[in-house]
């Protein structure tokens, strides 16, 4: 805020008198609009002693009064005519601040008694910009601050605990997602080898079956052994017939042979020779018969037993065939199985990245309100 208020060429202490006789008359416009700013103003002139103050800061003032007296010993009703040098530990540096050129507008901050002021200095100039004043605009911002401050610890502990949640949760992730992970390889490992279970039992399926079908062709073979056993018995009994017809003709060839007395000799033992002959046909027929009767019985008792292993087998193939397709269904549940698990370990590295973001998220926000807090102050 720059004030124009004087004709170029007024000396030092016209312009002085000039300014404060127009900030002393209520109804100079000059005054009676700085009177009605709803902020806190004074006017110094060029020795930095304040020629005039506005109602705003006098209200103000009135509220700091104990903080005046306390820190600076000042009380308000001296402040007007005063410098403001009483409150500067420093007063040759601010001097010499004010006459660098371009060092105008200021601002600045003061503290005191716990009480955090505000200022902003620039200069009351005429048309041809010759300084002859200054103007302070200012305001206490200790309340403000204080609220600044209770916020931004608030936000700091907030931050603080959120990052120490995230924190945790970052750790969860990398945890689930290295978890996940192995899990992963394990479950790829059971696939595997559910799969070679399902090779495996396929493979021995197939074996019971042919083994059934090897049991079921042996146990024809046996029936077929005991038809031609049979066959043979029959054939047996036939020439037993025959040999007992022998031996008859034999015994009649002998009774004939005796009847003719000396020339019937050599007939009578061709005839004894026959029917020996028949009766040792007849004992070793009847020796082949108990052999082929123990023959059949071992037969008809293999075939019972190879159909009760037929039956046993069968039983089994059917299990297996079962064991097989639940081998079969659980492979392809431990396939999706190992899929799911490889999303769940990737979306846990996705979860853990994200959670790093928002760690660095909230960083940027301490960060930021910290520069907002200094911006304030």
């Amino acid at each position: 805020m720059t004030l124009n208020l004087l004709s170029p060429g007024s000396r030092r202490g016209n312009s002085e008198g000039i300014l404060a006789r127009m900030l002393a008359d209520a109804t100079n416009p000059l005054a009676a609009t700085l009177g009605c700013l709803p902020g806190n103003c004074f006017i110094a002139d060029l020795d930095l002693n304040l020629v005039w103050i506005n109602a705003a800061a006098r209200a103000t003032l009135g509220t700091l009064a104990p903080a005046l007296r306390s820190a600076f010993g000042i009380n308000v009703a001296e402040l007007v005519g005063g410098s403001i040098h009483r409150f500067h530990s420093d007063p040759a540096r601010i001097e010499r601040i004010l006459r660098e050129p371009g060092s105008l507008p200021r601002s600045a901050t003061f503290e005191f008694g716990g009480i955090t002021v505000q200022t902003q200095i620039n200069a009351v100039t005429d048309r041809s910009g010759q300084r002859h004043g200054y103007v302070v605009l200012w305001r206490d911002c200790s309340e403000r601050n204080a609220a600044a401050d209770a916020a931004y610890q608030a936000v700091e502990q907030s931050c603080a605990a959120v990052r120490r949640t995230v924190h945790d949760m970052l750790e969860v992730a990398r945890s689930t997602s290295e978890q996940a992970e192995t899990a992963a390889a394990a479950t790829e490992e059971l696939r595997a080898a559910v799969a070679e279970i399902a090779r495996s039992s396929s493979a021995s399926s197939t074996q019971t079956r042919q083994a059934v079908v090897a049991v079921s062709e042996g146990a024809e073979k046996l029936r077929d052994l005991q038809r031609s056993s049979t066959e043979i018995g029959d054939f047996l009994r036939l020439i037993t017939g025959v040999a007992e017809q022998t031996k008859m003709l034999a015994l009649n060839a002998t009774i004939e042979a005796a009847r003719a007395g000396e020339a019937g000799k050599g007939f009578a033992v061709v005839a004894d020779e026959v029917k020996q002959l028949a009766g040792t046909t007849s004992a070793s027929i009847g020796d082949i018969e108990a052999r082929i009767e123990a023959i059949q019985r071992a037969a008809a008792e293999g075939v019972d037993a190879l159909a009760r292993i037929e039956h046993l087998i069968q039983t089994i193939s059917e299990g297996q065939e079962t064991v097989a397709a639940a081998i079969e269904e659980q492979s392809a549940v431990t396939a999706e199985l190992s899929s799911s698990v490889t999303d769940i370990a990737e979306g846990a590295r996705r979860a853990a990245d994200q959670t790093e973001h928002s760690d660095t998220a909230l960083a940027d926000v301490i960060d930021r309100t910290a520069s907002l807090r200094r911006l304030l102050g």
